[in-house]
């Protein structure tokens, strides 16, 4: 292999050799090939493309995942001093673990999904402590030491071994934990080729002495006294110092200006400044609402501040795209897309990929690309979008743009001839490529809309045979004319009634929220009166539907309201306690008035006629008047007023005013907790 790289597709292709080394179990030339890079890294400041690079990039996410812990596991067997085997077999379970636990939010990962990804950065604990053990400056093996401990805490049983004492085992964790939830959590590391790790009785002895309780802080001074002009794991800890992670910008700014890193360049202290900022500009779920016109000001002010810096050519780049995506997040405006806007943002990606376009990886920028072309129609007069597929596919570590790839060839779609690229070896690459946060169905339904119906069709079917219930949940909205009825074309073109429910079910079986909620509508509209069977499926699929994580709002909220309807009808005392504590409390806590006057009319309800709770005309009355005071003119309100304050019956009011009295003083702790919330 030549050391001569001048063009990214040169990296590629050592990426490329080093990977089919470790395929071919050719351990002895790899540990060769990476003691050299390594040795360069140690020695040298980082650059785009060097040993980091080729160490995150060389474990093939196209392969299945228990190839690779084989690949990995020989690779050790082997050579049972490779210290490279074992950093990347930690590696290897580092991503386990983030798979694992996946990357929603932290209140919406599951106990059992935690307790999986915990035991699963054991593993790369252990394997990085071994790699320690086999170096005399393992900095990457201490760096992500940092980097998993921080992103997944430090377990107890490595905090006992820094302090000198006897490590805490699994069977004391295991004590205290519920088991369901620890079988569970033990599954999904089995699933991804793991067992428990067994615990080291001792750390390396070329590890430094533990003098503090601040991990971060103790595995980065480990990293810099080995490898002083490490920026990369000052950047990790810098982003663990985000609010989020409980740290402040102040502590952010502080670290920055002191004397951990006094002796970087201004160029490598800029890469530092752009990862505070990133806090509020790099991630689409904090930028301001679209009306909050100051807001968005201040952020457009802050990226014009970042490129008035002294950037690296990726880290302008770097910048350029995300302002485009940043400016993008405001392109539409009542559902329409704002051409004067997004051309803007075409003109910020067009900037950043001449920047170098022989090295540049556009990946960060093609959604962005991607509305700009196909809903903005923006003229693509720089001829980006087959620039960027030609490069994306060969990179070929993102799903989004290798699919994109292989249509376009397939169907001679964006720039792309017919042919151009292997569609096939595309789409068997794609099948195997993580992307939690790709909808592939809704991808096609971009296609189907802007480019050709043809090459949706084939993605949805493809990604079928894959199993991916996005597709499967959009391809029968194919077969049931939405997609044609959304595009204003004619919604028989395509229509199969037996496809539709077929992949409606596949979807909704799968988990898909949307595909649960419209298989339950449909049963419940077709069916006058429901058997056992059919109530007992509604129920699970309604209760399924408005229990999934980032389900979209507008099905939860319908979900939710058949589910309370379906529950406090059904005459079923369990499913009415149901409905009284779970599914009413989440609409009366939800920040919507509508779902809130929802839940009021239904307690109400519930304790005038004693459905899963005791008959209370009082409780009755409080809840309707919260009701009312929310929406005073709310016609089903009106009419549980006229059952509960009795205006049909003579004297009615009396008799009403009496009870409510009686009824006060009888509430049973159940009623008064669901009411009062105590």
């Amino acid at each position: 292999m030549s050391s001569a790289i001048s063009s990214i597709e040169s990296y590629i292709e050592k990426r490329n050799y080093l990977r089919s080394l470790l395929a071919s179990h050719q351990f002895e030339q790899l540990d060769l090939l990476l003691n050299n890079m390594q040795q360069q890294w140690l020695e040298k400041s980082s650059e785009p493309f060097d040993y980091e690079w080729f160490i995150s990039d060389l474990l093939d996410p196209t392969k299945i995942a228990a190839d690779i812990l084989s690949h990995l596991d020989t690779w050790i067997k082997s050579n049972p001093t490779s210290y490279h085997g074992y950093l990347l077999l930690g590696c290897y379970w580092e991503a386990a673990a983030a798979r694992i636990r996946t990357s929603n939010g932290g209140e919406y990962v599951s106990d059992d999904r935690w307790i999986g990804a915990q035991l699963a950065r054991d593993l790369g604990l252990v394997s990085y402590l071994r790699a320690i053990s086999l170096h005399e400056r393992p900095a990457y093996a201490l760096r992500r030491m940092m980097r998993l401990t921080a992103y997944l805490g430090e377990p107890q049983w490595l905090y006992d071994l820094a302090y000198g004492r006897e490590p805490y085992t699994y069977v004391q964790l295991q004590n205290d934990i519920d088991p369901e939830i620890w079988r569970a959590g033990l599954r999904r590391l089995l699933d991804e080729g793991g067992d428990l790790a067994f615990i080291p009785q001792e750390l390396p002895s070329n590890l430094p002495i533990r003098e503090t309780d601040e991990v971060k802080t103790y595995w980065l001074n480990a990293t810099l006294a080995i490898r002083p002009q490490d920026v990369g794991i000052r950047n990790e800890y810098l982003y663990f110092l985000y609010p989020r992670w409980g740290g402040s910008h102040e502590q952010m700014a502080e670290f920055i200006e002191g004397a951990v890193c006094e002796t970087l360049s201004e160029q490598e202290r800029n890469i530092l400044w752009i990862t505070k900022a990133w806090d509020f500009l790099g991630y689409s779920i904090y930028f301001p609402e679209q009306e909050d016109h100051d807001e968005i000001e201040y952020c457009c002010d802050a990226f014009e501040q970042l490129l008035a810096l002294d950037l690296a050519e990726e880290q302008r780049a770097r910048v350029l795209y995300q302002y485009a995506n940043f400016r993008a997040h405001y392109g539409k405006q009542d559902g329409v897309w704002q051409v004067e806007k997004m051309q803007l943002c075409y003109e910020l990606l067009a900037k950043a990929w001449q920047i170098s376009p022989a090295m540049a990886n556009p990946q960060m920028g093609l959604d962005t690309l991607m509305s700009c072309i196909n809903f903005a129609h923006i003229n693509d007069s720089y001829n980006l979008l087959p620039q960027w597929l030609e490069r994306l596919q060969l990179l070929g570590d993102d799903k989004y743009a290798v699919i994109l790839a292989a249509v376009a060839s397939k169907f001679g779609l964006y720039g792309i001839s017919k042919g151009q690229f292997d569609h096939q070896a595309l789409m068997a690459q794609a099948k195997f490529l993580d992307a939690e946060d790709l909808d592939v169905g809704q991808a096609a339904a971009n296609l189907f809309g802007s480019q050709s119906e043809d090459a949706a069709i084939y993605l949805l079917q493809q990604a079928c045979e894959w199993g991916d219930i996005s597709a499967m949940a959009t391809l029968s909205d194919v077969y049931a004319g939405v997609l044609s009825r959304q595009n204003d074309r004619d919604i028989n073109t395509y229509k199969d009634n037996a496809l539709r429910t077929y992949w409606m079910e596949r979807a909704a079986n799968g988990g898909d929220a949307t595909s649960q909620y419209n298989l339950a509508y449909g049963i419940l509209e077709d069916n006058e009166e429901l058997s056992p069977e059919q109530y007992q499926q509604t129920k699970k699929l309604l209760l399924n539907a408005m229990n999934t994580s980032n389900v979209r709002r507008d099905v939860w909220e319908r979900s939710a309201h058949r589910l309370a309807t379906l529950l406090i009808f059904g005459d079923i005392q369990d499913d009415m306690l149901l409905c009284l504590d779970t599914v009413l409390p989440a609409l009366w806590n939800d920040e919507s008035v509508e779902n809130q006057v929802f839940a009021a009319g239904y307690y109400a309800l519930a304790f005038h006629l004693g459905a899963g709770c005791t008959r209370n005309s009082y409780l009755a009355k409080v809840w309707l008047e919260r009701g009312l005071e929310l929406a005073p003119e709310d016609s089903y309100l009106a009419d549980r007023a006229a059952e509960i304050f009795r205006h049909k019956e003579l004297l009615g009011g009396a008799r009403a005013k009496i009870g409510f009295s009686k009824d006060q003083k009888l509430m049973d702790q159940h009623g008064y907790n669901l009411t009062f919330g105590e």
